[in-house]
């Protein structure tokens, strides 16, 4: 048929559309990105620390020992006693008015960062209900004494950050816990959370 734009015969020609390609910096730039999001991909899914990968130590609680040399005991009020190292913490107590307790707080030496050992009141709340919610890992478990028997609940959890906090508390009523801080810290307020016994004097299984 007649090409009605030049009166020849055939089929309309069209011109190719025309590719556009990317200038050679913005590729550079394309490939960075994309290699960039891979490793961030492999980081988080192999390479970054496992926090939960570092427990805590399980407790056993037991009756207590005599009281090593250069530890502070810490009666707490209805049976339970830690031991501090007298070299790494310092104690103090106060009266705490609601609920009515004695409260112990654990400082490391040298530093502000400390633990607080009382009855599980108040004075845990945000061990509670505040760092559980925030928390990238949580877990919980039961404490035993050496018969089994069920003695209270250990639970702990670490924040995106790596900080972990620690709460405790003992069938007794007693607790013990520390807010976030770091691991290397944590370790150290460990020691005293794990030295937890019932004097021999206290009939704790009634």
């Amino acid at each position: 048929m007649e090409d009605e734009a030049n009166g020849t015969l055939g089929p309309k020609l069209t011109q190719p559309a025309k590719q556009t390609t990317l200038p050679a910096k913005w590729s550079v730039f394309v490939v960075a990105v994309t290699l960039f999001v891979s490793a961030s991909a492999i980081y988080l899914r192999f390479l970054r620390p496992h926090h939960i990968t570092n427990p805590p130590p399980v407790i056993a609680i037991s009756a207590c020992p005599d009281v090593p040399s250069g530890m502070h005991r810490i009666s707490s009020d209805f049976g339970i006693r830690f031991d501090a190292p007298e070299k790494a913490f310092t104690v103090d107590a106060a009266l705490q008015d609601m609920p009515p307790a004695t409260v112990y707080v654990v400082k490391l030496r040298g530093s502000k960062t400390n633990m607080v050992i009382g009855g599980d009141g108040v004075t845990f709340r945000n061990l509670e209900t505040a760092y559980p919610v925030f928390s990238e890992h949580v877990e919980e478990r039961k404490i035993r004494d050496a018969t089994g028997r069920s003695f209270g609940t250990d639970r702990w959890g670490y924040l995106q950050s790596g900080e972990r906090w620690r709460h405790v508390r003992f069938s007794t009523g007693d607790a013990a816990g520390y807010e976030p801080m770091s691991p290397k810290q944590a370790i150290l307020f460990d020691q005293v959370v794990d030295s937890a016994c019932f004097s021999q004097d206290d009939n704790l299984r009634k």
